[in-house]
């Protein structure tokens, strides 16, 4: 059974399906729409390109969203360490 990777052309959700030659085309499962897009895998694409646009794709989304939620997890942090002390 394939994996496939795809995007929804209505809500943009990006998701993965196991699709099967006699499974119907699947369904975003966020807006149930099955207008989508099939991505190319990144396990099947093997340039360095492409390796550094997926991993700078991943660390844009695991930066905090906002300047003020990275500083408070600072301030967090800062009084953990003071408190240990």
């Amino acid at each position: 059974m394939p994996l496939y990777e795809y995007r929804c052309r209505g809500c943009k959700r990006t998701f993965e399906a196991l699709v099967r030659a006699q499974d119907p085309v699947p369904k975003c499962p966020g807006c149930q729409s099955e207008d989508l897009e099939r991505l190319h895998s990144a396990f099947g694409m093997a340039s360095d390109e492409q390796t550094r646009l997926n991993v700078k794709k991943e660390r844009k989304k695991r930066l905090p969203q906002h300047k003020a939620e990275q500083n408070e997890e600072y301030q967090h942090a800062l009084k953990e360490h003071l408190h240990d002390d």
